[in-house]
């Protein structure tokens, strides 16, 4: 059953507002195992709206169209749905005393650009919105049924869920069941990757590739009769990659690295603690992004000038002075002083050349030390050089001082 998603509004035509909703509803619908096809994005022009439903309904079973449903005058889609499939808009009543409804209980009285909200194709069956001021609603036409949610990223999600996939199982129980793995790399270039790949092929397996910088994702899909079988053609797969790979696979479940760093520091009992300087505290950032961090992370310092170094984690003015604030000896100090200060188990320093200016012949843009210490290990540090714009050398530094700390915990305890 090929699936068609069509996004509407001239805000994404025009690159002003980034096309999040078809994003989450292709991961989710390839999650599910439906086969999405095509995707189109249209302005808010109704000749050319009217002509993409033609397109969906020649070449598409189900179609979801999101956006337009809004109270301004640039909301065409309920209008255009109605000419399209022969109808005409009427006021709703249901939709309408759930709008009033909606606008009493915040203090709002509805005016009229909110009542156009309420009307309806006559030819439709209403999807109650309960997240939100506009309903969505459905059409069938031809064997096609057509979905026609808001774009409100939140609404348009909740509806997905309680409408949309329902019926689109109840459409398609026949089909092969699915199942999808997504691998994440780090440390190699896609190149190497693709080498070391090259030639593994499994029947009922797919695989494709996506560059996320500074990572490699994978994603495995297999297809089978059963999902049990589906789900054991994944796995072989994933064990010969992680055979070809190796300690380069950092998760073969979609997790984010900081999420692994913190499960495997929440399994050892361990706490951490984290003293940057050119990354500004993006590293503690993407820990403490992470639901239960406070469990494992005890604090992150951002010590930006030399004084900071001094005054907060006790790197002596000797030291930087010999050294400067980007080399090995610095960074081993900012780990060891800030899991002493904090009383953690794990410290880890950064400091770097970010740029785009401040580089030298001897330490250019990119170059980048990161300590780690450890109770009852070595302090160690290692440089690095890294490229691309500012943000890149930050977050490749953070993704690295992740990745030392992961591999700390897999292999060393």
């Amino acid at each position: 059953m090929k699936i068609e998603i069509i996004t509407t509004g001239d805000e994404l035509m025009s690159g002003l507002t980034l096309d999040s909703n078809f994003n989450w509803a292709g991961d989710l619908l390839s999650n599910l195992g439906f086969d999405l096809a095509y995707h189109t994005t249209v302005g808010d022009i109704k000749e050319r709206i009217t002509e993409v439903f033609d397109i969906a309904l020649n070449r598409a079973r189900a179609v979801i169209v999101t956006g337009g449903l809004g109270p301004t005058d640039d909301d065409l889609t309920a209008e255009v749905a109605a000419e399209y499939f022969g109808s005409t808009l009427e006021l709703n009543q249901e939709a309408y005393a759930k709008l009033e409804n909606w606008m009493k209980e915040r203090g709002r009285t509805l005016n009229e650009s909110n009542k156009k909200q309420a009307y309806l194709p006559a030819c439709s069956t209403m999807l109650d919105n309960k997240w939100g001021t506009a309903p969505g609603f459905s059409i069938e036409s031809k064997g096609v049924i057509f979905f026609f949610l808001p774009g409100v990223p939140r609404e348009f999600h909740e509806m997905m869920r309680h409408y949309v996939v329902p019926e689109l199982h109840n459409r398609a129980q026949d089909r092969m069941k699915r199942d999808m793995r997504l691998v994440k790399i780090f440390g190699l270039p896609e190149s190497e990757v693709a080498e070391r790949l090259k030639g593994l092929q499994m029947e009922g397996v797919t695989l494709g590739y996506r560059s996320h910088r500074p990572e490699i994702h994978l994603r495995v899909c297999a297809f089978a009769d059963t999902d049990s079988q589906a789900k054991s053609l994944t796995q072989n797969y994933i064990d010969e990659i992680n055979a070809r790979i190796g300690d380069y696979v950092f998760t073969s479940q979609g997790e984010l690295l900081e999420e692994v760093v913190g499960r495997l520091l929440t399994e050892k009992s361990l706490m951490l603690a984290t003293a940057e300087s050119c990354t500004g505290g993006l590293l503690a950032s993407r820990i403490t992004d992470v639901p239960g961090s406070s469990a494992y992370f005890l604090e992150g310092v951002i010590t930006y000038s030399n004084e900071a170094k001094e005054n907060m984690l006790g790197v002596s003015a000797s030291l930087l002075e010999a050294h400067g604030a980007v080399s090995a000896p610095v960074v081993e100090a900012m780990a060891r002083g800030v899991r002493e200060l904090s009383g953690s188990d794990i410290g880890i320093g950064i400091s770097g050349v970010a740029g785009p200016g401040g580089g030298t012949a001897e330490k250019p843009v990119g170059t980048v030390y990161i300590g780690f210490d450890a109770e009852g290990s070595d302090t160690i540090s290692k440089k690095y050089l890294f490229g691309g714009s500012r943000d890149q050398i930050k977050n490749m530094s953070s993704e690295t001082a992740l990745d030392i700390i992961m591999k700390f915990l897999i292999t060393k305890i």
